[in-house]
């Protein structure tokens, strides 16, 4: 009875594994992006719909390739567990190529697309406080927010005690904890800063262009091997050659710093 019970219950075992993995089996027909809100970039709008640059990016790429996109909002500091497990299909949201996470260069965790903007990471500060921060020097023992595992983090670290730097699970929250007090200052990708400080429930935060840190370059991450970069890339350039990429970086206002460029130093 014993051993029959054993045979029951292993089978019964296979069978949901096997019905668990055909529920959550993913659509290779899709192209899944891991993306956090990133104004004009990645946003929802009043209909819930996905919009931005990226967004439309990704989209005139899917129809390129003969896949449909879909998004999948994601805590940064985890896109390369989401990634390896499968989750979603690439990173694809102002992913700054030419950066570490904890000292390993990001092309050796991921194959990157082809660059195509132009970035660099800034420092946002109370705007009644912005005359105070003119060197890196400011930044020292000051309370810092950062998106977990971005560029930024690892550049607040080497500018300010590591125990004073405080992680958000994206960008767009750093803007809050300045805002509030809770920090001193954010650091954050300078497109995204451009579009909040000043504006909305901001006006009273500011960019301190005192400090200005290296320039960056977008691109997406792949996993490691995928097919999907060479097709990615071809696209890329379909879309700067018949002028659409230019089309939507005039759209959302980012024509100023697209670039596509093969290399990313």
């Amino acid at each position: 009875m014993k051993k029959f019970l054993v045979v029951f219950l292993s089978v019964i075992m296979l069978f949901t594994a096997i019905f668990t993995m055909a529920g959550c089996s993913k659509d290779d027909n899709v192209l899944t992006c891991g993306v956090t809100i990133f104004e004009n970039m990645n946003e929802k709008d009043e209909n819930g719909n996905w919009t931005g640059f990226e967004t439309e990016f990704a989209q005139e790429v899917g129809k390129l390739i003969g896949m449909e996109v879909a998004f999948q909002e994601i805590d940064w500091g985890q896109k390369y567990n989401e990634l390896n497990a499968g989750a979603i299909d690439c990173i694809w949201n102002g992913f700054t190529a030419n950066s570490e996470d904890e000292g390993v260069k990001r092309s050796e965790l991921v194959d990157f697309s082809y660059g195509y903007m132009l970035n660099q990471q800034c420092i946002v500060v109370k705007k009644d406080a912005v005359d105070t921060y003119k060197t890196e020097a400011d930044l020292k023992g000051k309370k810092a927010c950062v998106e977990s595992g971005s560029a930024g983090a690892s550049y607040a670290e080497s500018v300010t005690d590591k125990d004073k730097v405080f992680a958000a699970t994206a960008q767009i929250n750093t803007f809050t904890e300045v805002k509030s007090g809770a920090v001193d200052f954010a650091v954050v990708d300078i497109l995204l800063a451009k579009n909040i400080c000043g504006n909305g429930d901001y006006t009273d935060l500011a960019i301190a262009e005192a400090i200005e840190l290296e320039s960056e370059i977008y691109a997406i991450g792949f996993k490691k091997g995928s097919e999907l970069t060479a097709k990615v890339n071809e696209a890329i350039k379909t879309l700067e050659a018949n002028g659409k990429l230019m089309e939507l970086a005039e759209k959302y206002g980012f024509e100023n710093v697209l670039k596509v460029t093969e290399t990313i130093e």
